[in-house]
């Protein structure tokens, strides 16, 4: 009988090299040798070597039923030692690459095979996630502030008007593409996924949200008056005076405002506009934590949105002033189509923020 095809592969009717004998095939060298064949015609009718028909000859009595013997495990190319130090070497520079590894420790395996110890002990060299840096300082700050909130519970944190800034830019958002392929078939265009290398249109935004509602989306504004052009406190007095002044109008006492620590923020005006109005804002927000602020995460869903709901938009190359506004109203109603109860779940996520960051003694969280 033919060996089955390979997917993919050419019919072919040769025997595959190495290949054992089933135990029906075995049954039939047997049967024709106990019926006084000869070795060679045997060979001869079934379309195998001589030295195959002796091999199956000898080892029928040690076989049960024609299956094939447990073949002796290879030995290993490494020692008990250098497994134990290989492991000790990565939990001390867990950022080695394979070959650093290999060179620290002086084994003489092959990648492969660290790969193998390493992956028998549940350590697998995982890309390194990207976070903020911080120092010991920054760690102890945003300690001590997750020790001094732990106790609020999710209706206080509702009671909190999350804000940030985030800039969209045209084209982005768009989620990874999978395909099926054969590992052959990985640099065909039909199996890439392209982005455009140029620079593209960008928009700052501005949000917030709170328990009962959420503010608009505020397009800002560059102030041309300074010195490079960019988004100074005056285009962040426009927002406060657009956006945060109406919405402390209308909420309850209780509330209260947050926002990190960005220049634009600690400016002397900003710090002045806030007190004049009497909005109380979270004190001592400690540094590098967009993790414990969760309108980052908006962000994310707002520019996955915006891809989906208005792609023409999104592929547009237009510099004019037209796709401007266009873009900017196009993230606008984006916004406003973002689940409540998306937002309702990650200042719900404040408790487990907390945690997260106590357990991690201030540095980094999967938030």
């Amino acid at each position: 009988m033919p060996p089955l095809r390979t997917p993919l592969r050419n019919i072919s009717g040769n025997r595959p090299a190495h290949s054992r004998l089933t135990p029906y095939m075995r049954g039939q060298v047997v049967g024709q040798a106990f019926k006084g064949t000869k070795n060679a015609q045997i060979a001869k009718d079934l379309n195998l070597c001589d030295s195959t028909v002796r091999y199956t000859l000898q080892q029928d009595e040690l076989r049960a039923n024609g299956k094939s013997l447990p073949r002796k495990p290879r030995g290993k190319s490494y020692t008990d030692a250098e497994e134990r130090l290989c492991i000790r070497h990565v939990r001390l520079h867990p950022k080695d690459t394979y070959q650093e590894v290999i060179d620290a420790c002086q084994l003489s395996c092959k990648r492969t095979t660290v790969k193998k110890i390493l992956k028998k002990h549940g350590i697998i060299n995982w890309r390194a996630k990207k976070r903020p840096e911080l120092t010991e300082e920054h760690a102890l700050k945003r300690l001590a502030w997750c020790l001094a909130h732990r106790g609020w519970t999710g209706e206080e944190w509702g009671l909190v008007c999350w804000s940030d800034e985030c800039s969209v830019e045209r084209g982005r958002g768009g989620r990874g593409e999978w395909c099926f392929r054969t590992s052959a078939q990985k640099w065909q265009k039909e199996m890439v996924q392209t982005y455009s290398a140029k620079k593209n249109m960008k928009i700052m935004v501005w949000g917030g949200f709170w328990d009962t509602g959420r503010s608009n989306c505020y397009i800002m504004d560059r102030d041309f008056e300074s010195k490079k052009h960019g988004y100074s406190a005056r285009s962040y007095l426009e927002v406060c005076d657009a956006e945060i002044a109406p919405i402390f109008e209308q909420l309850d006492e209780g509330y209260i405002f947050m926002q990190d620590n960005a220049s634009i923020h600690t400016a002397g005006s900003v710090t002045a506009w806030f007190a004049e109005r009497g909005i109380s804002k979270i004190a001592n927000w400690p540094p590098y934590s967009p993790d414990l602020n969760p309108i980052e995460y908006i962000w994310w869903h707002l520019k996955v949105r915006v891809y989906e709901i208005f792609p023409e938009v999104v592929k547009d190359k237009s510099e004019s002033e037209y796709a401007r506004q266009r873009l900017e109203s196009c993230i606008q109603a984006t916004w406003d189509t973002l689940d409540k109860g998306i937002f309702d779940n990650l200042y719900l996520s404040m408790e487990s923020r907390m945690e997260a960051c106590i357990a991690a003694k201030g540095w980094h969280t999967k938030y």
